[in-house]
């Protein structure tokens, strides 16, 4: 049975569109939908309604899929094409790229070598070429351009020699070790050479000669011509030095009689007892001073994740171990100085700056550098790089618009705030300057202050005009007030969702009736913002003298015993001061050892000693396995295996909870999935093929476990329920409960006990960790301290996180969130508000205290963000 489109739904018969027919992926429920083409689309509804299953696993795995079979066999063997979605009917589909949240802030590369922001923004490799096109390479040591020598350019330099200067044409032969002087004559002489230079003399080629000329380890230098500059003649000039670059496979000696006007900084060379000057050219890179060799400039050379490029040292990390600590840190490399490049890419500069100064400047620095680039290139050059700078430029643009102009480009993705880290992801996606594509985008919002929201719309605004589709999965306000088109899946989580509750135009979402994101939206101001907090004399942890990145010798004190937020702009400095200050100084000074370390961004602190642990909860995976479950996390899977162990059956034929493990070699999983319930198959020429496994059929176990039955169910239909629904089923089960309560109770009441970990987003794996925390009966003052703890989470579900944290709190605990979201802010105790603004002009306290006194602050755009919503309830 197909849901039929809600009362208050909008018709876009008139309007090209994507039609969804019959779509039952995961939760979906045999849904029927129109999205609009060529327009901005947001996907809305509670966590674990269906969203993310209609988005990436419909749209963008069938948009995919359909572009990669127009491609050959051999192209498709490297790429990963997803399945095909469970649908009766997709049409008028463009082909699809896809930005996950959190895809901004990735692991570590190969051997450690963190990305950077040149490299996630897609700049890096422009800018590799463009140095491969335009870089000259000065010698570190002389500071002289190393340039390769032609013929034309030696005769150049000939024409800058004073009048009636006799000058010699050779070039260089070594002798090998086991060659005799009388063979290489022998060759000389019936080439036409006639004079040789040997030991500082010269001989003339007869075959008397031969015995004159003794062995030396000196290359001998062979005469081709002896001319002076009196009476230039080129066109001789250049077929000598022609034929000596031939003859030494690049390598040509101009010996030039000694004179006073002649620069004598150069080799001397004594021959027959007169002065010369020596000057060695080069087809390779050679210094024509120092005959230090370098590489000749291609794009390979400046990728610090190849070893061709990276500092031998460092092994391109840029840092080495910091053997004078008993902590683990690192310094910059010595011998690199945190550049990860080796001299030689190094080298290689365009106005006076190796890739790695011109890394080092702000984007907004480097808008400045390439626009007097340009103007100093002449027009043959320009020509030939106008497609690089144009590229170059459209991406630095993009970023300012998206407003980090005030990054460096050779800033680690590690050191990112979520926000910044996003609109990185976002400009990488949107600056391909594709048209007629559908772009699927999770949250764009993530990380984003309210008054950031702004930038990132007109951005997608902008790509929609370029006839692209857009389709959102948002929950926030502003970006869905400016969506041309708003769906909402529901009306629940899980089994309960999967239905088309709504679809229409904002003002329809406001007025419908049977809309939970309309009502809330619609919903006027639930009450007056704090004004007190709940614990009026709290007792404080103090830090003062804090200079970590942009941090400006700042002192900051934390309450204990509430709910504590920091707020401000994407890169004001608030990673900087919970997760690179605040922590490692309490989690040094908590720990048991015999001293404990100085930190030089931080001069002191105090009030430590209130709390017995502290507890930094962030986003990274819990599991990386597909065998990795919930369930397994929080020792759910211990309960469940242990009262399936205990039924009447599984006594009966003596199974212990061992068996029940599908991590267990032992236990009673699938032997062809080994627990997985899937197995992939090499289909060589294609790409592999995830499918379900034959055997068990996705179950996990072998048929003897699944017969055995715990209230009607096996063990892995019980692992199919979500949480909500485990929580009655195992009624009478105390223990599994309380477990499945503290799930609930973070809003993660939605998710299956058996889904893989690898597939939760950054805020569920979060929370999950937040829950495993609520089931211990620790009675420790604890400080959590955790990033954006409601990223991913519809206005309702937040307030289930609200409710955990009044659960820590009351329990005597400690709470310190880094937040954007305006319903966790005006819930706060305390609020710390950094700024003004990002990077170097932020670091700075701009105010603190309740939410009714940050909402008094006149530039603060917290305070802005706070009163807007408040205007709009």
């Amino acid at each position: 049975m197909t849901n039929q489109l809600p009362s208050g739904s909008s018709s876009s018969q008139q309007t090209p569109a994507i039609q969804l027919r019959g779509v039952r992926v995961h939760n979906l429920q045999n849904i029927n939908l129109d999205i609009p083409l060529n327009q901005l689309t947001v996907l809305c509804g509670v966590s674990g309604s269906g969203k993310t299953s209609l988005a990436f696993d419909t749209l963008y795995a069938e948009g995919q899929r359909r572009y990669i079979e127009t491609l050959s066999a051999s192209a498709r063997q490297y790429l990963n094409q997803l399945p095909k979605p469970d649908a009766d009917h997709v049409s008028h589909i463009p082909p699809a790229i896809a930005l996950k949240q959190n895809a901004g802030k990735r692991q570590s590369g190969s051997r450690g070598i963190e990305p950077t922001v040149a490299i996630e923004s897609g700049i890096h490799h422009y800018l590799r070429l463009l140095y491969t096109s335009l870089g000259q390479v000065i010698c570190p040591t002389c500071q002289l351009p190393v340039l390769p020598q032609t013929p034309e350019s030696v005769l150049e330099f000939l024409k800058t020699l004073p009048e009636n200067r006799r000058y010699q044409i050779c070039y260089p032969l070594l002798l090998a070790k086991d060659q005799q002087p009388a063979e290489i004559i022998e060759d000389l002489i019936q080439q036409g050479t006639t004079r040789v230079i040997a030991n500082h003399k010269i001989f003339k080629l007869t075959e008397n000669s031969v015995r004159e000329i003794n062995p030396s380890g000196d290359p001998y230098l062979v005469v081709l011509d002896r001319l002076s500059t009196k009476n230039l003649e080129e066109q001789r000039v250049l077929d000598s030095l022609e034929l000596a670059f031939e003859l030494s496979s690049g390598q040509s000696v101009i010996l030039v009689e000694h004179h006073p006007d002649i620069d004598n900084s150069t080799v001397s060379l004594t021959v027959d007892e007169k002065l010369w000057l020596r000057y060695d050219f080069s087809t390779d890179l050679t210094c024509s001073q120092c005959k230090k060799n370098f590489c000749l400039p291609e794009p390979q050379l400046f990728n610090f994740f190849s070893p061709t490029a990276a500092c031998s040292t460092c092994q391109g990390t840029g840092v080495i171990s910091d053997s004078a600590s008993s902590l683990k840190t690192t310094q910059a490399c010595p011998e690199c100085h945190g550049s990860r490049l080796n001299t030689a890419a190094l080298a290689v500069q365009i106005q006076n700056k190796n890739i790695d100064q011109l890394c080092q400047q702000s984007i907004l620095e480097l808008q400045n550098w390439f626009s007097e680039l340009s103007q100093n290139l002449n027009q043959p050059v320009e020509q030939h790089v106008t497609p690089l700078l144009r590229e170059l430029n459209n991406r630095l643009d993009l970023l300012a618009e998206l407003g980090i102009s005030y990054l460096a480009l050779n800033r680690s993705m590690r050191t990112l705030s979520g926000g910044e880290a996003q609109r990185i992801a976002l400009a990488s996606t949107l600056s391909s300057n594709l048209v007629n594509t559908l772009y699927v985008l999770d949250e764009p919002s993530s990380g984003l202050h309210p008054v950031e929201n702004s930038r990132v719309i007109t951005v997608l605004q902008k790509l929609c005009r370029l006839n692209n589709t857009l389709v959102l999965v948002e929950h926030d306000a502003d970006f869905i007030h400016t969506a041309d088109h708003i769906v909402e899946l529901g009306p629940a989580a899980g089994k309960a969702g999967g239905q088309l509750v709504f679809e229409g135009t904002y003002d329809q979402l406001i007025a419908s009736t049977s809309s939970p994101t309309g009502e809330i939206l619609n919903a006027p101001s639930s009450a007056a913002l704090k004004s007190v907090p709940r614990k009026v004399d709290p007792d404080w942890i103090t830090l003062s003298g804090i200079t970590c990145n942009n941090l400006k010798n700042i002192a900051v004190s934390f309450p204990l015993e509430q709910l504590c937020v920091v707020t401000g702009i994407s890169g004001s400095g608030k990673s900087s001061l919970i997760e690179q200050t605040l922590f490692p100084v309490l989690s040094d000074l908590l720990t048991e050892t015999e001293h404990a370390h100085s930190f030089p961004f931080c001069q002191s602190i105090t009030g430590s000693e209130q709390i017995d642990e502290v507890i930094f909860l962030d986003q990274s995976l819990v599991g990386q396995t597909p065998r990795s479950i919930p369930a397994t996390y929080l020792n759910l899977f211990d309960d469940i295996r242990s009262v399936f162990a205990q039924t009447s059956d599984a006594k009966l034929r003596n199974l212990s909870p061992r068996h029940f493990s599908f991590n267990s070699k032992n236990g009673g999983r699938c032997p062809e999935c080994k627990g997985t319930g899937s197995i992939e198959i090499d289909l060589q020429f294609l790409a592999n093929l995830n499918m379900t496994c034959p055997e068990c059929h996705g179950k996990r176990y072998q048929r003897e476990l699944l017969e055995i039955k715990y209230r009607k169910l096996n063990i892995a239909e019980v692992l199919e329920l979500t949480v909500d629904e485990a929580f009655p089923f195992f009624r009478g089960q105390p223990a599994l409960q309380k477990k499945l309560k503290q799930l609930k109770d973070v809003g993660l009441g939605y998710i299956p006990l058996g889904q893989s970990t690898p597939t939760l987003s950054g805020g569920e794996c979060q929370r999950l960790k937040l829950a495993a925390y609520l089931t211990t009966s620790s009675r420790n003052k604890t400080l959590f301290l955790m990033n954006e703890p409601t990223a991913g989470l519809h206005p309702l579900d937040i307030r289930y996180v609200i409710n955990c944290f009044e659960h820590l709190l009351t329990a005597g605990h400690s709470i310190i969130v880094t937040e954007h979201n305006l319903e966790m802010i005006c819930a706060a105790d305390h609020i710390i508000d950094l700024g003004p603004e990002a990077g170097e002009a932020g670091g700075s306290i701009v105010t603190t205290g309740t939410p009714a006194e940050i909402a008094q602050h006149p530039t603060s755009h917290t305070a802005t963000a706070i009163k807007k919503r408040l205007s709009h309830s």
